[in-house]
Protein backbone atom coordinates (compact mmCIF):
# COMPACT_ATOMS: atom_id res chain seq x y z
CA UNK A 1 0.00 0.00 0.00
CA UNK A 2 2.82 2.29 0.85
CA UNK A 3 4.82 1.18 -2.62
CA UNK A 4 1.24 2.29 -4.51
CA UNK A 5 1.01 5.94 -2.68
CA UNK A 6 5.10 6.62 -3.17
CA UNK A 7 4.58 5.74 -6.90
CA UNK A 8 1.32 7.89 -7.57
CA UNK A 9 3.23 10.72 -5.62
CA UNK A 10 6.40 10.57 -7.82
CA UNK A 11 4.21 10.59 -10.77
CA UNK A 12 2.33 13.90 -9.95
CA UNK A 13 6.26 15.37 -9.27
CA UNK A 14 6.64 14.62 -12.61
CA UNK A 15 3.93 16.03 -14.33
CA UNK A 16 4.53 19.17 -12.52
CA UNK A 17 7.65 19.66 -13.59
CA UNK A 18 6.71 18.72 -17.42
CA UNK A 19 4.61 21.37 -16.48
CA UNK A 20 6.47 23.79 -15.03
CA UNK A 21 9.50 23.01 -17.77
CA UNK A 22 6.65 24.20 -20.79
CA UNK A 23 5.70 26.97 -19.12
CA UNK A 24 9.17 27.83 -18.96
CA UNK A 25 10.24 26.70 -21.99
CA UNK A 26 7.47 29.66 -23.32
CA UNK A 27 8.23 32.14 -21.44
CA UNK A 28 11.88 32.14 -22.74
CA UNK A 29 10.89 32.09 -25.65
CA UNK A 30 8.34 35.16 -25.33
CA UNK A 31 11.34 36.73 -23.91
CA UNK A 32 13.45 35.75 -27.02
CA UNK A 33 10.92 37.06 -29.73
CA UNK A 34 10.22 40.18 -28.25
CA UNK A 35 13.65 41.06 -26.80
CA UNK A 36 13.85 43.81 -29.68
CA UNK A 37 10.09 43.38 -31.12
CA UNK A 38 8.14 46.87 -31.49
CA UNK A 39 4.66 46.31 -32.26
CA UNK A 40 3.88 49.77 -34.12
CA UNK A 41 6.86 48.64 -36.49
CA UNK A 42 5.25 47.29 -40.12
CA UNK A 43 6.78 43.83 -40.38
CA UNK A 44 8.38 44.21 -43.74
CA UNK A 45 12.02 43.65 -44.43
CA UNK A 46 12.69 46.40 -47.08
CA UNK A 47 10.61 50.08 -46.58
CA UNK A 48 9.65 48.52 -50.07
CA UNK A 49 8.03 45.58 -49.36
CA UNK A 50 4.54 45.23 -48.97
CA UNK A 51 2.67 42.87 -46.11
CA UNK A 52 0.23 40.81 -47.47
CA UNK A 53 -2.61 40.34 -45.04
CA UNK A 54 -5.59 37.91 -45.89
CA UNK A 55 -8.81 39.01 -44.53
CA UNK A 56 -11.64 36.77 -44.48
CA UNK A 57 -15.13 36.70 -42.72
CA UNK A 58 -17.38 34.31 -41.05
CA UNK A 59 -21.03 34.72 -40.78
CA UNK A 60 -22.63 33.73 -37.63
CA UNK A 61 -25.87 35.35 -37.23
CA UNK A 62 -28.09 38.08 -39.79
CA UNK A 63 -29.42 40.28 -37.03
CA UNK A 64 -31.30 42.18 -39.79
CA UNK A 65 -31.94 45.34 -41.56
CA UNK A 66 -33.47 48.26 -40.59
CA UNK A 67 -34.96 49.53 -43.20
CA UNK A 68 -36.00 52.97 -41.06
CA UNK A 69 -32.29 53.83 -40.63
CA UNK A 70 -30.70 51.88 -43.48
CA UNK A 71 -29.06 49.75 -41.19
CA UNK A 72 -27.58 46.21 -41.52
CA UNK A 73 -26.54 44.29 -38.04
CA UNK A 74 -24.47 41.07 -38.48
CA UNK A 75 -22.48 39.00 -35.99
CA UNK A 76 -19.26 38.04 -37.59
CA UNK A 77 -15.92 36.12 -36.91
CA UNK A 78 -13.31 38.03 -39.12
CA UNK A 79 -10.37 36.21 -40.67
CA UNK A 80 -7.08 38.14 -40.42
CA UNK A 81 -4.00 36.52 -41.70
CA UNK A 82 -0.23 37.91 -42.32
CA UNK A 83 3.68 37.21 -41.87
CA UNK A 84 5.45 38.58 -39.22
CA UNK A 85 8.86 37.31 -39.79
CA UNK A 86 10.31 39.03 -36.11
CA UNK A 87 7.93 36.38 -34.74
CA UNK A 88 9.76 33.26 -36.12
CA UNK A 89 11.60 30.78 -34.60
CA UNK A 90 12.94 26.60 -34.80
CA UNK A 91 10.65 24.45 -32.96
CA UNK A 92 13.51 21.84 -32.11
CA UNK A 93 15.11 24.91 -30.33
CA UNK A 94 12.22 25.65 -27.93
CA UNK A 95 11.13 21.94 -26.80
CA UNK A 96 9.18 21.69 -29.85
CA UNK A 97 7.14 24.72 -29.42
CA UNK A 98 4.84 25.51 -32.82
CA UNK A 99 2.56 27.90 -31.68
CA UNK A 100 1.98 30.73 -29.41
CA UNK A 101 -1.09 32.63 -28.19
CA UNK A 102 -0.11 36.29 -27.55
CA UNK A 103 -2.34 39.00 -26.61
CA UNK A 104 -3.12 40.91 -29.80
CA UNK A 105 -2.53 44.73 -28.17
CA UNK A 106 1.59 43.21 -28.07
CA UNK A 107 1.86 42.57 -31.56
CA UNK A 108 1.61 44.35 -34.75
CA UNK A 109 -1.74 44.37 -36.49
CA UNK A 110 -2.89 45.90 -39.91
CA UNK A 111 -5.54 47.99 -38.12
CA UNK A 112 -8.40 46.90 -40.69
CA UNK A 113 -11.62 48.20 -39.87
CA UNK A 114 -15.34 48.89 -40.55
CA UNK A 115 -15.53 52.10 -43.27
CA UNK A 116 -18.91 52.02 -43.95
CA UNK A 117 -20.19 51.58 -39.80
CA UNK A 118 -23.44 53.34 -38.80
CA UNK A 119 -22.92 52.93 -35.07
CA UNK A 120 -19.44 54.53 -34.95
CA UNK A 121 -18.38 51.28 -33.72
CA UNK A 122 -15.23 50.62 -36.58
CA UNK A 123 -13.62 48.16 -34.84
CA UNK A 124 -14.10 44.59 -33.50
CA UNK A 125 -15.97 43.93 -30.33
CA UNK A 126 -13.29 41.44 -28.74
CA UNK A 127 -9.24 41.68 -28.79
CA UNK A 128 -8.81 38.42 -28.63
CA UNK A 129 -5.32 36.75 -28.70
CA UNK A 130 -3.61 36.28 -31.75
CA UNK A 131 -1.92 33.00 -33.03
CA UNK A 132 1.16 32.94 -34.22
CA UNK A 133 3.32 29.74 -35.60
CA UNK A 134 6.85 29.05 -35.97
CA UNK A 135 7.05 30.49 -39.46
CA UNK A 136 5.80 33.59 -38.58
CA UNK A 137 2.59 33.54 -39.55
CA UNK A 138 0.30 35.27 -37.54
CA UNK A 139 -3.56 35.17 -37.60
CA UNK A 140 -6.48 36.51 -35.59
CA UNK A 141 -9.94 35.56 -35.66
CA UNK A 142 -11.83 38.37 -33.17
CA UNK A 143 -15.49 38.05 -33.34
CA UNK A 144 -17.83 41.38 -33.96
CA UNK A 145 -21.38 43.05 -34.06
CA UNK A 146 -20.95 45.29 -37.04
CA UNK A 147 -23.49 48.16 -38.07
CA UNK A 148 -23.27 48.63 -41.52
CA UNK A 149 -24.81 51.55 -43.60
CA UNK A 150 -26.60 49.96 -46.17
CA UNK A 151 -28.86 51.95 -49.35
CA UNK A 152 -32.24 50.71 -49.58
CA UNK A 153 -34.42 50.53 -52.61
CA UNK A 154 -37.75 50.75 -51.80
CA UNK A 155 -39.38 50.89 -55.32
CA UNK A 156 -40.87 47.12 -54.95
CA UNK A 157 -41.45 46.61 -51.39
CA UNK A 158 -41.93 44.07 -49.89
CA UNK A 159 -40.92 41.99 -53.08
CA UNK A 160 -37.06 43.58 -53.10
CA UNK A 161 -34.04 43.00 -52.58
CA UNK A 162 -31.20 44.67 -51.07
CA UNK A 163 -27.56 44.73 -51.89
CA UNK A 164 -25.69 45.69 -48.85
CA UNK A 165 -21.61 46.21 -48.18
CA UNK A 166 -19.29 46.17 -46.01
CA UNK A 167 -16.17 47.46 -46.82
CA UNK A 168 -12.75 47.26 -44.89
CA UNK A 169 -10.02 49.12 -44.98
CA UNK A 170 -6.68 50.20 -43.09
CA UNK A 171 -6.52 53.54 -41.27
CA UNK A 172 -3.06 54.12 -41.61
CA UNK A 173 -1.30 51.59 -44.15
CA UNK A 174 -2.21 51.96 -48.18
CA UNK A 175 -1.82 50.02 -50.82
CA UNK A 176 2.31 50.33 -51.15
CA UNK A 177 2.72 49.40 -47.72
CA UNK A 178 0.33 46.50 -47.05
CA UNK A 179 -1.11 43.95 -49.44
CA UNK A 180 -5.08 43.13 -49.02
CA UNK A 181 -6.00 38.97 -50.54
CA UNK A 182 -8.44 36.77 -50.11
CA UNK A 183 -8.24 34.34 -47.28
CA UNK A 184 -7.25 30.73 -47.76
CA UNK A 185 -9.35 27.40 -47.44
CA UNK A 186 -7.33 24.48 -45.68
CA UNK A 187 -6.46 23.43 -49.19
CA UNK A 188 -4.86 26.65 -50.25
CA UNK A 189 -7.63 27.74 -52.44
CA UNK A 190 -8.78 31.24 -52.29
CA UNK A 191 -12.06 32.54 -50.37
CA UNK A 192 -13.74 34.93 -52.24
CA UNK A 193 -17.33 34.66 -50.61
CA UNK A 194 -18.84 35.20 -46.60
CA UNK A 195 -18.21 32.03 -45.33
CA UNK A 196 -21.25 30.66 -43.35
CA UNK A 197 -20.77 29.40 -39.84
CA UNK A 198 -21.97 25.84 -38.51
CA UNK A 199 -23.91 27.44 -36.16
CA UNK A 200 -26.15 29.43 -38.59
CA UNK A 201 -29.46 30.40 -38.61
CA UNK A 202 -31.36 31.97 -41.31
CA UNK A 203 -32.95 35.18 -40.67
CA UNK A 204 -37.18 35.02 -40.92
CA UNK A 205 -37.51 38.01 -42.99
CA UNK A 206 -34.47 37.71 -44.93
CA UNK A 207 -33.09 35.03 -47.34
CA UNK A 208 -29.47 35.06 -48.25
CA UNK A 209 -28.87 34.63 -52.08
CA UNK A 210 -25.37 35.85 -52.70
CA UNK A 211 -22.50 36.41 -50.56
CA UNK A 212 -19.51 37.37 -52.68
CA UNK A 213 -16.47 39.89 -51.62
CA UNK A 214 -14.00 41.55 -54.29
CA UNK A 215 -11.07 43.48 -53.58
CA UNK A 216 -10.98 46.99 -55.19
CA UNK A 217 -8.86 49.85 -55.29
CA UNK A 218 -9.24 53.09 -54.58
CA UNK A 219 -8.17 56.12 -55.97
CA UNK A 220 -6.90 57.67 -52.70
CA UNK A 221 -4.38 54.06 -53.07
CA UNK A 222 -5.90 52.51 -50.20
CA UNK A 223 -7.07 48.84 -50.94
CA UNK A 224 -10.49 47.91 -49.94
CA UNK A 225 -11.78 44.49 -49.20
CA UNK A 226 -15.79 44.62 -49.52
CA UNK A 227 -18.05 41.51 -48.54
CA UNK A 228 -21.83 42.17 -50.58
CA UNK A 229 -24.63 40.20 -49.02
CA UNK A 230 -27.37 40.17 -51.16
CA UNK A 231 -30.63 39.90 -49.19
CA UNK A 232 -34.05 38.95 -50.45
CA UNK A 233 -37.03 39.40 -48.62
CA UNK A 234 -39.61 36.68 -47.75
CA UNK A 235 -42.41 38.62 -48.18
CA UNK A 236 -45.16 36.34 -46.86
CA UNK A 237 -45.68 38.16 -43.08
CA UNK A 238 -46.52 41.24 -45.45
CA UNK A 239 -48.92 39.60 -47.92
CA UNK A 240 -50.60 38.14 -44.92
CA UNK A 241 -51.06 41.25 -42.91
CA UNK A 242 -51.15 44.15 -45.18
CA UNK A 243 -51.80 43.39 -48.87
CA UNK A 244 -55.03 40.65 -48.27
CA UNK A 245 -56.26 43.29 -45.89
CA UNK A 246 -56.56 45.43 -48.40
CA UNK A 247 -57.76 43.25 -50.88
CA UNK A 248 -60.59 42.19 -48.90
CA UNK A 249 -61.29 46.60 -47.79
CA UNK A 250 -61.19 47.08 -51.44
CA UNK A 251 -63.68 44.63 -52.11
CA UNK A 252 -65.85 46.06 -49.48
CA UNK A 253 -65.63 49.73 -51.28
CA UNK A 254 -66.49 48.01 -54.41
CA UNK A 255 -69.94 46.41 -53.12
CA UNK A 256 -70.31 49.66 -51.53
CA UNK A 257 -72.22 50.14 -54.64
CA UNK A 258 -74.33 47.79 -54.40
CA UNK A 259 -75.62 49.03 -51.06
CA UNK A 260 -79.14 49.71 -51.40
CA UNK A 261 -79.41 53.76 -51.19
CA UNK A 262 -82.48 53.62 -48.79
CA UNK A 263 -80.21 51.79 -46.38
CA UNK A 264 -78.89 54.72 -44.96
CA UNK A 265 -75.05 53.58 -44.76
CA UNK A 266 -73.11 54.03 -48.70
CA UNK A 267 -71.14 57.24 -47.17
CA UNK A 268 -70.98 55.69 -43.73
CA UNK A 269 -69.21 52.78 -45.39
CA UNK A 270 -67.15 54.50 -48.18
CA UNK A 271 -65.51 56.31 -45.44
CA UNK A 272 -64.50 54.01 -43.06
CA UNK A 273 -62.78 52.42 -45.92
CA UNK A 274 -61.18 55.51 -46.54
CA UNK A 275 -60.09 55.77 -43.02
CA UNK A 276 -58.85 51.80 -42.54
CA UNK A 277 -56.75 52.58 -45.28
CA UNK A 278 -55.31 55.68 -44.13
CA UNK A 279 -54.12 53.50 -40.82
CA UNK A 280 -52.82 50.89 -43.00
CA UNK A 281 -50.26 53.86 -44.50
CA UNK A 282 -49.31 54.99 -41.59
CA UNK A 283 -48.45 51.50 -40.19
CA UNK A 284 -46.21 51.25 -43.22
CA UNK A 285 -44.70 54.83 -42.88
CA UNK A 286 -43.27 53.15 -39.86
CA UNK A 287 -41.08 50.60 -41.65
CA UNK A 288 -40.38 52.97 -45.12
CA UNK A 289 -37.44 54.79 -44.85
CA UNK A 290 -38.03 58.55 -45.83
CA UNK A 291 -36.85 59.00 -48.87
CA UNK A 292 -37.90 60.80 -51.85
CA UNK A 293 -36.31 58.76 -54.66
CA UNK A 294 -38.75 55.98 -55.10
CA UNK A 295 -41.95 55.06 -54.18
CA UNK A 296 -42.84 51.39 -52.60
CA UNK A 297 -45.39 49.22 -54.78
CA UNK A 298 -47.18 48.46 -51.88
CA UNK A 299 -47.73 52.37 -51.00
CA UNK A 300 -48.90 52.37 -54.67
CA UNK A 301 -51.21 50.05 -54.43
CA UNK A 302 -52.70 51.64 -51.10
CA UNK A 303 -52.62 54.94 -52.77
CA UNK A 304 -54.31 53.88 -56.25
CA UNK A 305 -57.15 52.20 -53.86
CA UNK A 306 -57.62 55.21 -51.71
CA UNK A 307 -58.08 57.15 -55.29
CA UNK A 308 -61.03 54.46 -55.92
CA UNK A 309 -62.56 54.83 -52.34
CA UNK A 310 -62.89 58.42 -52.93
CA UNK A 311 -64.03 58.38 -55.89
CA UNK A 312 -66.56 55.65 -54.29
CA UNK A 313 -67.41 58.60 -52.19
CA UNK A 314 -68.67 61.25 -54.43
CA UNK A 315 -70.37 58.65 -56.58
CA UNK A 316 -72.25 58.08 -53.47
CA UNK A 317 -73.03 61.28 -53.65
CA UNK A 318 -74.20 61.44 -56.79
CA UNK A 319 -76.17 58.38 -56.60
CA UNK A 320 -78.08 59.62 -53.78
CA UNK A 321 -78.79 62.82 -55.26
CA UNK A 322 -80.48 61.34 -58.32
CA UNK A 323 -82.28 58.35 -56.39
CA UNK A 324 -83.67 61.17 -53.84
CA UNK A 325 -84.59 63.50 -57.16
CA UNK A 326 -88.81 63.83 -57.67
CA UNK A 327 -91.20 65.36 -60.34
CA UNK A 328 -91.62 68.11 -58.48
CA UNK A 329 -88.12 69.44 -58.45
CA UNK A 330 -86.54 67.60 -61.39
CA UNK A 331 -87.62 66.54 -65.13
CA UNK A 332 -85.60 63.67 -66.22
CA UNK A 333 -84.39 64.75 -69.64
CA UNK A 334 -84.96 62.29 -72.71
CA UNK A 335 -81.37 60.98 -73.08
CA UNK A 336 -81.61 59.95 -69.69
CA UNK A 337 -84.67 57.85 -70.04
CA UNK A 338 -83.23 56.58 -73.56
CA UNK A 339 -79.79 55.36 -71.54
CA UNK A 340 -80.48 54.40 -68.73
CA UNK A 341 -84.00 52.92 -68.39
CA UNK A 342 -84.36 51.27 -71.90
CA UNK A 343 -80.09 50.52 -73.30
CA UNK A 344 -78.46 50.02 -70.88
CA UNK A 345 -80.38 47.75 -68.07
CA UNK A 346 -80.38 44.58 -70.44
CA UNK A 347 -76.42 45.02 -70.42
CA UNK A 348 -76.29 44.79 -67.18
CA UNK A 349 -78.89 41.79 -66.23
CA UNK A 350 -81.29 44.09 -64.69
CA UNK A 351 -85.22 44.36 -65.37
CA UNK A 352 -87.74 45.77 -63.77
CA UNK A 353 -90.74 43.94 -62.70
CA UNK A 354 -93.33 46.36 -64.28
CA UNK A 355 -91.78 45.87 -67.48
CA UNK A 356 -91.45 49.37 -68.56
CA UNK A 357 -93.31 49.73 -72.52
CA UNK A 358 -90.18 50.63 -75.07
CA UNK A 359 -90.01 53.94 -75.89
CA UNK A 360 -91.33 54.31 -79.38
CA UNK A 361 -95.02 52.74 -78.21
CA UNK A 362 -95.16 55.45 -75.49
CA UNK A 363 -94.90 58.53 -78.03
CA UNK A 364 -97.41 57.40 -80.13
CA UNK A 365 -99.33 59.93 -81.75
CA UNK A 366 -102.56 60.61 -79.95
CA UNK A 367 -105.74 59.84 -81.50
CA UNK A 368 -107.65 62.45 -83.59
CA UNK A 369 -111.21 63.79 -82.96
CA UNK A 370 -113.97 61.05 -83.33
CA UNK A 371 -116.35 63.85 -85.16
CA UNK A 372 -119.90 61.86 -84.84
CA UNK A 373 -122.73 63.80 -86.11
CA UNK A 374 -125.40 63.79 -83.72
CA UNK A 375 -128.75 64.51 -85.06
CA UNK A 376 -131.19 67.64 -82.94
CA UNK A 377 -133.77 65.76 -83.04
CA UNK A 378 -132.36 63.20 -80.69
CA UNK A 379 -132.92 62.77 -77.09
CA UNK A 380 -131.93 65.98 -75.07
CA UNK A 381 -129.93 64.21 -72.71
CA UNK A 382 -127.73 62.01 -73.98
CA UNK A 383 -125.02 60.47 -72.62
CA UNK A 384 -122.42 58.70 -73.85
CA UNK A 385 -119.16 56.81 -72.82
CA UNK A 386 -116.32 58.71 -73.17
CA UNK A 387 -113.05 56.25 -74.46
CA UNK A 388 -109.68 56.60 -72.16
CA UNK A 389 -108.79 59.57 -74.05
CA UNK A 390 -111.71 61.83 -72.45
CA UNK A 391 -111.19 60.21 -69.26
CA UNK A 392 -107.64 60.74 -68.91
CA UNK A 393 -106.87 63.94 -70.32
CA UNK A 394 -102.75 62.23 -70.91
CA UNK A 395 -102.22 59.22 -72.77
CA UNK A 396 -98.80 59.23 -70.45
CA UNK A 397 -96.41 60.71 -68.12
CA UNK A 398 -94.31 61.77 -70.98
CA UNK A 399 -96.88 63.91 -73.15
CA UNK A 400 -97.19 67.83 -73.02
CA UNK A 401 -99.84 69.32 -71.34
CA UNK A 402 -100.89 70.71 -74.67
CA UNK A 403 -101.83 67.46 -76.13
CA UNK A 404 -104.23 66.29 -73.90
CA UNK A 405 -108.19 66.20 -74.18
CA UNK A 406 -109.85 68.70 -72.68
CA UNK A 407 -113.11 66.96 -71.12
CA UNK A 408 -114.56 70.84 -70.54
CA UNK A 409 -115.95 70.77 -74.78
CA UNK A 410 -118.33 68.47 -73.72
CA UNK A 411 -119.19 71.00 -71.49
CA UNK A 412 -118.82 74.64 -72.96
CA UNK A 413 -117.50 72.94 -76.74
CA UNK A 414 -119.08 73.86 -79.80
CA UNK A 415 -122.25 73.08 -81.32
CA UNK A 416 -121.40 69.59 -82.53
CA UNK A 417 -121.81 68.14 -79.38
CA UNK A 418 -124.91 68.14 -77.22
CA UNK A 419 -125.83 70.59 -74.21
CA UNK A 420 -125.87 68.88 -71.22
CA UNK A 421 -128.07 69.98 -68.39
CA UNK A 422 -125.88 71.49 -65.60
CA UNK A 423 -126.32 68.92 -63.05
CA UNK A 424 -124.27 66.72 -65.82
CA UNK A 425 -121.92 69.42 -66.13
CA UNK A 426 -121.12 69.70 -62.83
CA UNK A 427 -120.65 65.82 -62.47
CA UNK A 428 -118.66 65.96 -65.57
CA UNK A 429 -116.62 68.40 -63.72
CA UNK A 430 -116.04 66.85 -60.27
CA UNK A 431 -115.20 63.31 -62.86
CA UNK A 432 -112.37 65.48 -64.78
CA UNK A 433 -110.83 66.61 -61.12
CA UNK A 434 -110.87 63.66 -60.05
CA UNK A 435 -109.15 61.68 -63.26
CA UNK A 436 -106.38 64.48 -63.52
CA UNK A 437 -105.79 64.16 -60.03
CA UNK A 438 -105.41 60.51 -59.92
CA UNK A 439 -103.34 60.46 -63.40
CA UNK A 440 -100.94 63.34 -61.50
CA UNK A 441 -100.55 61.28 -58.66
CA UNK A 442 -99.73 58.45 -60.69
CA UNK A 443 -97.46 60.17 -63.00
CA UNK A 444 -95.44 61.62 -59.84
CA UNK A 445 -95.51 57.89 -58.51
CA UNK A 446 -93.75 56.57 -62.06
CA UNK A 447 -91.47 59.25 -62.46
CA UNK A 448 -90.13 58.90 -59.02
CA UNK A 449 -89.65 55.08 -59.73
CA UNK A 450 -88.19 56.15 -62.87
CA UNK A 451 -85.44 58.49 -60.84
CA UNK A 452 -84.48 55.64 -58.68
CA UNK A 453 -84.79 53.17 -60.98
CA UNK A 454 -81.98 55.51 -63.17
CA UNK A 455 -79.83 55.33 -59.98
CA UNK A 456 -79.80 51.33 -58.90
CA UNK A 457 -78.93 51.30 -63.20
CA UNK A 458 -75.86 53.78 -62.16
CA UNK A 459 -75.13 52.09 -59.00
CA UNK A 460 -74.47 48.72 -61.38
CA UNK A 461 -72.95 50.14 -63.74
CA UNK A 462 -70.16 51.74 -61.43
CA UNK A 463 -70.15 48.56 -59.54
CA UNK A 464 -68.40 46.20 -62.59
CA UNK A 465 -66.40 49.32 -63.75
CA UNK A 466 -64.86 49.08 -60.44
CA UNK A 467 -64.26 45.69 -60.52
CA UNK A 468 -62.56 46.16 -64.21
CA UNK A 469 -60.64 48.66 -62.53
CA UNK A 470 -59.47 47.06 -59.38
CA UNK A 471 -58.30 44.05 -60.80
CA UNK A 472 -56.53 45.61 -63.99
CA UNK A 473 -54.74 47.94 -61.16
CA UNK A 474 -54.35 45.10 -58.45
CA UNK A 475 -52.42 43.11 -61.49
CA UNK A 476 -50.23 45.70 -63.08
CA UNK A 477 -48.81 46.80 -59.82
CA UNK A 478 -47.97 43.69 -58.69
CA UNK A 479 -47.00 42.65 -61.53
CA UNK A 480 -43.90 44.77 -61.66
CA UNK A 481 -42.62 42.63 -59.32
CA UNK A 482 -42.05 39.99 -61.30
CA UNK A 483 -39.24 42.39 -63.04
CA UNK A 484 -37.33 42.15 -60.09
CA UNK A 485 -35.06 39.55 -60.23
CA UNK A 486 -32.07 39.11 -58.05
CA UNK A 487 -28.66 38.63 -61.01
CA UNK A 488 -27.27 35.35 -61.24
CA UNK A 489 -23.62 36.67 -61.04
CA UNK A 490 -24.06 39.99 -58.65
CA UNK A 491 -20.67 41.45 -60.43
CA UNK A 492 -22.36 41.28 -64.11
CA UNK A 493 -23.99 44.60 -65.62
CA UNK A 494 -27.76 44.00 -65.82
Amino acid sequence: MKSLDLFLLSCCLCSLGTLGGAVDAEQALMQTIFNDYYFKVRPAITPQERVVVRVGMILTSFVGLNMKNEEMSTTVVMNLEWTDYRLSWKPKEHDGIEVLRIPSGKVWRPDIVLINNNDGQSDVALHVHVQVYSNGRVTWTPPALYCSSCGVKVEFFPFDWQNCTMQFRSYTYDATEIELQYALDSQGREIREIQLDEAFSESGEWHIRHKPCRKTLNDDKYEDMTFFLIIERKPLYYIINIIIPCILITIIAIFNFYLPPDAGEKMGLSINVLLTLTVFLLLLADKIPETSLGVPMIVNYIMFTMILVTFSVILSVVNLNLHHRSPNTHLMPMWVRMIFIYLLPPYLCMRRPKVEKPLYLEMVPRREKKIVAISKVADEYFIRKPDSSVLFPKPNRFQADGMCTDMRKFIDGPSTYLSLPDELKSAIEAITYIAEALQAEKDYVAMKEDWQFVAMVVDRMFLWIFVVFTTVGTLAIFSNASQNLIPLDPFKAP
